[in-house]
Formats: C-alpha cells, structure tokens, sequence
C-alpha cells in the first residue's frame, strides 16, 4: 500500500523580497510566524561588487573577460510590450533584495497634503489612510534602516526627531540654498537611507559616492542585508530562490490557496500552498501576476471584480538640467561623491500663499551630480572647444562648477494608463506578457512649463549657466522607477482592489503591499513609505490570524 502525504501547507507565502516582500518576511517572521519567501532571482555576493573599481580598473577587467555583476533584468530574458509610439522604460532587479540593491536611497515622507489629495482637489479618490496613520511606521523604519537628514519639517514634507546626520553641503548646494532662500524657494537637507553613523553593527558611509554599483559594507539599506538575515535568524523563514511567479491560486471558495511557479534556471512549473499570500513583487511584476490568475471565480484577473487592478498606473514626470556655476570656475577640485547623489531636496512649494498654478499636485527637485563629480566631467567634458594643454585645462577650471537640477513631478491617476496582459504574447514559461500603455496629459504638460521656469528661476538667482539645455525636455517614461497605484487602496471596493490594510476586498487571505498598492504617486520617491506601509499591513494580517479571521 502506498502512502500519500499531503502537501505542505505554509502559514503565509510572500512574493518577492525586495522593500515590500522583504519587510513582511522580517515582521512576520519576528512576531513568530513561518514563512515560505520566493524571489525570481538569486543572492548577489557583496564580495563582487565593484563598488570601487575605478574607470581605468574596470577597462582593464573587462579585456580580462571579467564582467561587473548585473542587476537588471535583460528583456530578452523577460520582455515587456507597448504601443510603439508610446515606449515605457521598465527597470526590474530579479535577485535578493530587489532593487534596493540598488536604489536612489532618498527617502521622503509622503504628508498628509498627499493622502488627501483627492478630497482637495477632488481628482479621483483619495488615500484611505492619514498621515497619523503611518507616522509611527515611518519613525520605526527611520530608525530600523538609518535615514540621515536634517531637522526641517513642512506641511508638504513632514521631519523625524530619529534622523541621522546629513551629509556637508558642496560648495554649489550651499549657494542654490541661498538663493532659494532669497526668491522664497525652499532646500533643505536630503533624508536617504545612507548610514551617516554605525547602525545595528553596520558601519557608517564612507561616501564613496558608487551606490548605483551595489554597497558592498552594506552601509545603505538593501533588504538582503537588512532584512532577510534577521528573519532567517528566526529560523521561521524558508527562501526559495529563481522561483518566478506565474499566479495565485484558488480554491473553490474562490480564494487564494497557493502559488505556481517555474525554475528560473530549469523552467519546472511548481506550485505551493498557503493559508495567505503576500504579494510584494513590485508594481509591475505584481500586477502581471495578479491578472494572469484567472480562474471561474475570477475570470477578469484575482480580486479584480472591480475591473481596477491594471489600471491607475501613476508614475512620475522629469525633465533635467545642467550647467556650471561660473563663481566656483578654478576652485580646488574636491572629493565632493558624498552619499552618492544630492545632498540637498527642493521640497514641492507650489501649493504656497502668493503661487498660481493652471494644473493639479505638484513637483519636488533633486540634484545628482553636482559638484567636483566623475560622472559631471562625463557630461560636458567632451563638448568643451579646444585641443591638448589649453582644453585640459579648461575641463580641469569646470570641474569642480558642475551643477545639476533634477525636478521630479506627479502624473495623476488615469484609468486607461494600464498595464494588462496579452495571451497571444508568452514568455519563455508560457505566461501571458504585460503590456504597459502610459502617457502624460495637459495636466503633466503645464507642471513640466512650471518645472522648467523653476530650474530657470535658481538658475538665474544662483548664478548658474545652462549647459545644453532643452526646456522641458521629458525623460523617458518610466525612467523614475517610481510605478504605483495599479492594486490600489480605497475605501471603496467599487474603485479600489484593497483595503486601508492592504488586503483584497474581494479576497481577504491575499495582501499586497508594494507600490502597485498606493493610491497616487506623489512627487517624492515611494519606498521609503512602501516599507512603513508594508510593516503596517503585516502587523494587521498578525493580528488577524491571532483572531482566526485569516
């Protein structure tokens, strides 16, 4: 007689680990639940990195046949459609960690102003959160992850008493915050998950300024090593590497009961069962999944009864600029690569008594790149006129005068900015392919005319010379990597896949707490509030099963 035994049932099963997958599995896994974590991908080993290998190094490895590792996701391997005349650039990391491998690492609150949005201007629907909400999440994550910045604190961009120290403001930073001062234009110090002091046995930044590489100290937050360690330490968390997610599955009840599943390396279809699951494969990835599990309880896509998971898909609108500030023209060329990007933030002020606008929301400012900065010289050094010892010299008295502006501003949620799924169209699994149709409208068009006359206006009142610049000259779609609100939150299942805690309206054992779960996109960069929103669902879905009602 042959004995059959039952498939293992996990307590909770979570998709991904990046910000979002990583945090649930670290506050389940301390408040004692066990959870199976799949990720796409596999550990990076911070011992490759090449954080600091300088230009000249890196040629030489790479006549080596050596290679930097590679943390994006190639389309050939998992390709993505649009419509041709609207192209979306799409940045996935398939690995431990996600793109907190590799993040901008800036780390803004979203306000109050933010979560009422909707009922202010009455675009759309607002958040079914407040600030109050997740202001003791953000405290929790601001001390847990090592945010610095300075004291500031706004009606638009809201402060922490447990910030860690910012770093020194360059010499170009200083004089654009005096300026702004002068035309009543607001800078303050940058809040990034950069490590300004030793945290939790992590040493402090060293500002080698390389973070796009990977941080091979481990001194800026990435899930892999700030998270998932200490929820394996619990013993109650099992990750399943190159495991990329196909759909959720049902039960006949038409809830969720598991996962399926395919080898990244061997293209083995597996599945897993699970009493919950926690969907945290970021915006994108998540959504495809979520419409391609389609059963006879939910024929148009899990718990999307409403028809709303796919669409709303807000991102964010940039334009650049850059040029030099003639005042610091032959100044000694410093070590200015710092924490790797701004240390200053032009925080949105549009919304301010004396300012009109003839659009909705609002746009903040970065400012990578400046200051005596490799990547500056890369910039322009090629366009300056000149041949041998005088052209030398000419890069050499620019150098250290590089300047950039960076405004980043919110496109509003629109129904038909949609991402769905094509089942002519396969990957190399047999799973339906996404299709991502975004634009811009008249809205984000007048924002775009108000951000350039603000980068013309410090321009003009920091002494700033515009190199090469293009007024309103759109970045590419997609190119902020700051998708949101296609599972979002509401109050109303009618418009909304979820509830304030991140749960389905329609399916109450499946959570999602990515950005795909947010209800707008706001100007500020999300992740920060993904990880305060992600630790507040979670401590919920806790207390949920405590009471048997999961």
């Amino acid at each position: 007689m042959q004995v059959v035994t039952a498939p293992k049932v996990h307590p909770v099963i979570v998709v991904g680990s990046g910000a979002s997958g990583g945090m649930a599995a670290w506050n389940l896994t301390r408040q004692g639940v066990d959870v199976l974590l799949l990720d796409a991908g596999d550990k990076f080993d911070r011992s490759t990195f090449w954080t600091h290998v300088t230009a000249y190094e890196a040629r030489e490895r790479q006549a080596r046949g050596e290679r930097a590792p590679n943390f994006f996701l190639d389309t050939k391997e998992q390709p993505y459609l649009t419509p041709q005349e609207r192209p979306f650039q799409l940045i996935r990391v398939w690995g431990h960690g996600g793109k907190t491998n590799v993040w901008g690492r800036v780390s803004l609150r979203y306000s109050e102003m933010d979560f009422r949005a909707g009922e202010r201007d009455g675009w759309d629907i607002p958040w079914p959160i407040h600030y109050s909400d997740l202001a003791p999440y953000y405290d929790q994550v601001d001390q847990l992850i090592g945010v610095c910045g300075g004291d500031d604190d706004s009606e638009v961009l809201p402060g922490s008493k447990f910030f860690l120290p910012p770093p020194a403001m360059r010499c170009a930073e200083v004089a654009m915050t005096r300026a702004g001062q002068r035309i009543g234009i607001p800078f303050v110090r940058i809040r990034r998950a950069n490590m300004t002091k030793p945290v939790r046995g992590f040493p402090a930044c060293h500002y080698c300024g390389q973070c796009g590489r990977g941080c091979d100290t481990a001194s800026f937050f990435c899930s892999a090593d700030h998270l998932l360690p200490d929820a394996l330490k619990t013993g109650k968390l099992e990750i399943r590497s190159n495991a990329v997610v196909a759909r959720v599955l049902v039960d006949d009840k038409g809830q969720a009961k598991g996962v399926q599943y395919f080898n990244r390396t061997t293209g083995q279809e597996q599945q897993v069962l699970g009493k919950i699951v926690v969907m945290g494969a970021s915006c994108v990835d998540t959504t495809r999944i979520l419409l391609n599990s389609t059963s006879s309880a939910h024929p148009n896509g899990i718990g999307n009864g409403s028809d709303v998971i796919g669409r709303y898909l807000c991102e964010q609108v940039r334009i650049h600029a850059r040029g030099f500030m003639p005042s610091l023209y032959g100044k000694e060329a410093t070590d200015d690569k710092g924490i790797g990007g701004g240390h200053i933030y032009m925080p949105r002020f549009n919304h301010r008594e004396g300012r009109t606008r003839d659009y909705l929301r609002g746009f903040g400012m970065q400012f990578w790149g400046t200051g005596t900065n490799p990547d500056g010289a890369g910039h322009f050094a090629a366009g300056v006129p000149g041949f041998g010892s005088s052209f030398k010299d000419d890069v050499r008295k620019r150098y250290p005068a590089w300047v950039e502006l960076h405004p980043f501003g919110e496109v509003l949620t629109y129904a038909d900015n949609r991402i769905t799924v094509d089942k002519a169209k396969t990957d190399k699994y047999g799973v339906p392919l996404i299709h991502i149709d975004f634009r811009i409208r008249e809205n984000e068009r007048k924002m775009v005319e108000h951000m350039a006359d603000t980068i013309e206006e410090i321009a003009k009142a920091s002494g700033i010379e515009l190199w090469k610049y293009k007024r309103g000259d759109l970045d590419n779609n997609g190119s902020a990597i700051h998708e949101h609100g296609t599972c979002r939150m509401g109050d109303d299942p009618k418009k909304s896949a979820l509830n304030k805690f991140n749960q389905m309206h329609e399916v109450k054992n499946l959570f999602v707490v990515d950005g795909s779960s947010f209800t707008t996109a706001s100007e500020k960069n999300p992740t920060i509030t993904i990880l305060a929103v992600a630790w507040r669902a979670t401590d919920y879905l806790v207390q949920e099963m405590k009471r048997g009602n999961v």
